[in-house]
Protein backbone atom coordinates (compact mmCIF):
# COMPACT_ATOMS: atom_id res chain seq x y z
CA UNK A 1 0.00 0.00 0.00
CA UNK A 2 2.46 2.29 0.89
CA UNK A 3 4.55 1.77 -2.49
CA UNK A 4 1.30 2.57 -4.13
CA UNK A 5 0.67 5.79 -2.47
CA UNK A 6 4.63 6.61 -3.54
CA UNK A 7 3.63 6.20 -6.79
CA UNK A 8 0.85 8.28 -6.90
CA UNK A 9 2.90 11.09 -5.29
CA UNK A 10 5.30 10.62 -7.59
CA UNK A 11 3.25 11.25 -10.74
CA UNK A 12 2.20 14.59 -9.30
CA UNK A 13 3.59 17.12 -11.84
CA UNK A 14 5.65 20.04 -10.29
CA UNK A 15 2.87 22.66 -11.17
CA UNK A 16 0.16 20.10 -9.26
CA UNK A 17 2.55 20.42 -6.40
CA UNK A 18 2.86 23.82 -5.85
CA UNK A 19 -0.83 24.59 -6.39
CA UNK A 20 -1.86 22.21 -3.37
CA UNK A 21 1.26 23.75 -1.50
CA UNK A 22 0.39 27.18 -2.03
CA UNK A 23 -2.79 26.20 -0.16
CA UNK A 24 -1.95 24.93 3.09
CA UNK A 25 -1.07 27.50 6.20
CA UNK A 26 2.45 28.84 5.70
CA UNK A 27 3.49 26.59 9.37
CA UNK A 28 2.49 23.78 7.56
CA UNK A 29 4.28 24.50 4.41
CA UNK A 30 7.62 25.00 6.25
CA UNK A 31 7.06 21.49 7.90
CA UNK A 32 6.34 19.85 3.99
CA UNK A 33 9.78 21.60 2.75
CA UNK A 34 11.98 18.86 4.77
CA UNK A 35 9.63 16.01 2.94
CA UNK A 36 12.33 15.83 0.04
CA UNK A 37 15.04 18.23 -1.53
CA UNK A 38 12.54 18.79 -4.47
CA UNK A 39 9.95 20.07 -2.33
CA UNK A 40 12.86 22.29 -0.85
CA UNK A 41 13.77 23.83 -4.54
CA UNK A 42 9.92 25.20 -4.85
CA UNK A 43 10.60 27.66 -1.82
CA UNK A 44 13.38 29.43 -3.73
CA UNK A 45 12.28 28.86 -7.48
CA UNK A 46 11.38 32.37 -8.90
CA UNK A 47 8.82 30.73 -11.10
CA UNK A 48 7.12 29.30 -8.18
CA UNK A 49 7.50 32.13 -5.50
CA UNK A 50 5.05 33.91 -6.24
CA UNK A 51 2.29 31.28 -5.50
CA UNK A 52 4.24 29.42 -2.35
CA UNK A 53 2.92 31.10 1.15
CA UNK A 54 5.65 34.22 2.14
CA UNK A 55 7.06 34.47 5.69
CA UNK A 56 4.78 37.42 7.50
CA UNK A 57 7.90 40.50 8.19
CA UNK A 58 5.72 43.45 9.84
CA UNK A 59 2.30 44.99 9.89
CA UNK A 60 1.73 48.23 8.78
CA UNK A 61 -0.94 50.89 10.52
CA UNK A 62 -2.03 53.54 10.85
CA UNK A 63 -2.39 55.74 13.85
CA UNK A 64 -5.45 57.75 15.95
CA UNK A 65 -4.05 60.96 13.89
CA UNK A 66 -4.03 59.21 10.76
CA UNK A 67 -0.20 60.20 9.87
CA UNK A 68 1.92 57.69 7.70
CA UNK A 69 2.12 54.04 8.05
CA UNK A 70 3.71 52.69 10.93
CA UNK A 71 5.58 49.39 10.98
CA UNK A 72 5.72 47.00 14.02
CA UNK A 73 8.68 44.13 13.09
CA UNK A 74 7.29 40.61 12.91
CA UNK A 75 11.13 39.15 11.60
CA UNK A 76 14.49 40.32 12.88
CA UNK A 77 15.33 40.79 8.96
CA UNK A 78 13.39 43.58 7.87
CA UNK A 79 16.05 46.44 8.46
CA UNK A 80 15.91 47.04 4.97
CA UNK A 81 12.35 47.72 5.15
CA UNK A 82 11.23 51.55 5.33
CA UNK A 83 8.81 51.62 7.47
CA UNK A 84 8.56 55.39 7.48
CA UNK A 85 7.97 55.84 3.81
CA UNK A 86 10.60 57.91 3.66
CA UNK A 87 11.51 57.60 -0.13
CA UNK A 88 8.16 58.85 -0.75
CA UNK A 89 8.05 62.60 -2.35
CA UNK A 90 6.70 64.49 0.53
CA UNK A 91 6.48 62.21 3.04
CA UNK A 92 5.71 64.10 5.75
CA UNK A 93 2.03 64.87 3.85
CA UNK A 94 1.00 61.26 3.80
CA UNK A 95 -1.71 59.84 5.66
CA UNK A 96 -2.12 56.04 5.68
CA UNK A 97 -5.28 54.38 4.36
CA UNK A 98 -4.57 50.97 3.80
CA UNK A 99 -2.46 48.09 3.77
CA UNK A 100 -2.48 44.62 1.64
CA UNK A 101 -0.02 41.73 1.34
CA UNK A 102 3.23 44.38 1.05
CA UNK A 103 2.03 47.09 -0.03
CA UNK A 104 1.05 50.29 1.62
CA UNK A 105 -1.94 52.97 0.43
CA UNK A 106 -1.62 56.56 1.29
CA UNK A 107 -3.30 59.64 0.53
CA UNK A 108 -1.07 62.91 -0.13
CA UNK A 109 -2.67 66.20 1.72
CA UNK A 110 -0.91 69.11 1.66
CA UNK A 111 -1.37 73.00 1.36
CA UNK A 112 -0.78 72.32 -1.98
CA UNK A 113 -3.76 69.99 -2.86
CA UNK A 114 -7.33 70.98 -3.29
CA UNK A 115 -8.92 70.08 0.20
CA UNK A 116 -12.08 67.76 -2.02
CA UNK A 117 -8.95 66.21 -4.01
CA UNK A 118 -8.04 63.10 -3.25
CA UNK A 119 -4.51 61.98 -4.56
CA UNK A 120 -3.67 58.67 -3.44
CA UNK A 121 -0.26 56.43 -3.25
CA UNK A 122 0.45 53.06 -3.54
CA UNK A 123 4.10 51.71 -2.40
CA UNK A 124 6.07 48.84 -1.88
CA UNK A 125 8.27 49.72 1.16
CA UNK A 126 10.53 46.64 0.83
CA UNK A 127 11.40 47.61 -2.61
CA UNK A 128 10.73 51.65 -2.23
CA UNK A 129 8.81 51.01 -5.55
CA UNK A 130 5.64 53.88 -5.40
CA UNK A 131 2.78 54.92 -7.99
CA UNK A 132 1.08 57.74 -7.58
CA UNK A 133 -2.72 57.54 -8.51
CA UNK A 134 -5.00 60.13 -10.95
CA UNK A 135 -6.28 62.07 -8.33
CA UNK A 136 -10.58 61.96 -7.89
CA UNK A 137 -12.68 64.50 -6.55
CA UNK A 138 -14.68 64.28 -3.73
CA UNK A 139 -18.30 65.10 -3.38
CA UNK A 140 -20.93 67.39 -0.81
CA UNK A 141 -21.41 63.88 0.41
CA UNK A 142 -18.07 62.52 0.48
CA UNK A 143 -16.30 62.87 3.96
CA UNK A 144 -12.75 61.44 3.90
CA UNK A 145 -10.08 59.67 1.40
CA UNK A 146 -11.08 56.31 2.37
CA UNK A 147 -10.81 53.55 0.15
CA UNK A 148 -9.48 49.79 0.25
CA UNK A 149 -6.33 48.46 -1.33
CA UNK A 150 -6.33 44.52 -2.86
CA UNK A 151 -3.94 43.15 -3.91
CA UNK A 152 -3.20 39.32 -3.80
CA UNK A 153 0.51 38.13 -5.52
CA UNK A 154 -0.62 34.29 -5.34
CA UNK A 155 -3.47 35.76 -7.53
CA UNK A 156 -2.18 38.58 -9.89
CA UNK A 157 0.63 40.84 -10.05
CA UNK A 158 -1.74 43.97 -11.06
CA UNK A 159 -3.51 45.32 -7.68
CA UNK A 160 -6.55 47.47 -7.39
CA UNK A 161 -8.17 50.62 -4.89
CA UNK A 162 -11.89 50.81 -4.01
CA UNK A 163 -13.63 53.28 -2.89
CA UNK A 164 -17.23 53.59 -1.51
CA UNK A 165 -19.00 56.85 -0.65
CA UNK A 166 -21.94 55.71 1.36
CA UNK A 167 -25.37 58.05 1.35
CA UNK A 168 -27.35 57.02 4.12
CA UNK A 169 -30.54 58.93 2.68
CA UNK A 170 -30.36 56.54 -0.61
CA UNK A 171 -29.02 53.30 1.08
CA UNK A 172 -26.62 53.19 -1.88
CA UNK A 173 -22.85 54.04 -2.70
CA UNK A 174 -20.76 55.76 -5.28
CA UNK A 175 -18.33 52.94 -5.91
CA UNK A 176 -15.04 53.79 -7.52
CA UNK A 177 -12.45 51.25 -8.56
CA UNK A 178 -8.95 51.83 -9.67
CA UNK A 179 -7.04 49.09 -11.42
CA UNK A 180 -3.02 49.18 -12.17
CA UNK A 181 -3.55 47.42 -15.26
CA UNK A 182 -6.33 50.17 -16.68
CA UNK A 183 -4.67 52.89 -14.75
CA UNK A 184 -7.76 55.01 -14.69
CA UNK A 185 -10.64 55.12 -12.17
CA UNK A 186 -13.56 53.28 -13.46
CA UNK A 187 -17.33 55.10 -11.32
CA UNK A 188 -20.46 53.37 -10.70
CA UNK A 189 -22.37 56.45 -9.05
CA UNK A 190 -25.71 54.10 -7.82
CA UNK A 191 -23.85 51.45 -6.57
CA UNK A 192 -26.22 49.43 -4.05
CA UNK A 193 -26.20 48.09 -1.27
CA UNK A 194 -24.36 50.44 0.81
CA UNK A 195 -21.06 49.99 1.68
CA UNK A 196 -18.99 52.14 4.48
CA UNK A 197 -14.91 53.28 3.66
CA UNK A 198 -14.81 52.49 6.99
CA UNK A 199 -16.04 48.59 7.02
CA UNK A 200 -14.64 45.28 7.29
CA UNK A 201 -13.21 43.87 4.22
CA UNK A 202 -10.61 40.98 3.18
CA UNK A 203 -9.61 40.56 -0.48
CA UNK A 204 -7.88 36.77 -1.25
CA UNK A 205 -8.09 34.83 -4.55
CA UNK A 206 -9.44 37.91 -6.83
CA UNK A 207 -12.67 38.38 -4.44
CA UNK A 208 -13.44 41.23 -2.07
CA UNK A 209 -15.47 40.21 1.16
CA UNK A 210 -17.07 43.45 2.45
CA UNK A 211 -19.39 44.05 5.29
CA UNK A 212 -22.23 46.01 4.77
CA UNK A 213 -24.79 48.29 5.82
CA UNK A 214 -27.34 45.36 6.30
CA UNK A 215 -24.99 43.17 8.60
CA UNK A 216 -24.24 41.19 5.58
CA UNK A 217 -21.38 39.84 3.66
CA UNK A 218 -20.67 40.77 -0.24
CA UNK A 219 -18.00 39.19 -1.87
CA UNK A 220 -17.11 41.08 -5.46
CA UNK A 221 -15.22 39.16 -7.60
CA UNK A 222 -12.80 40.25 -10.46
CA UNK A 223 -10.75 38.90 -13.40
CA UNK A 224 -7.16 38.67 -12.94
Amino acid sequence: MDSIKEIAAASLTDDLLVEILSRVPFKSFCRFKCVCKAWLAFASDPHYQRKLPKIPTGLFHGREDSSVAQLVSLSPNDEEINGALTFLPGHEHLEFVDCCNGLVLCNYKSSYTYPEACRFIVCNPATQEWRSLPDIHLGLDDFACDAFLAFDPSWSAQFHVFKFDGFWALDTSKFEVFSSDLSTWIVDAAWSPFIDSCSQHHFIGGVLYMHTGGDEILGLEFQG
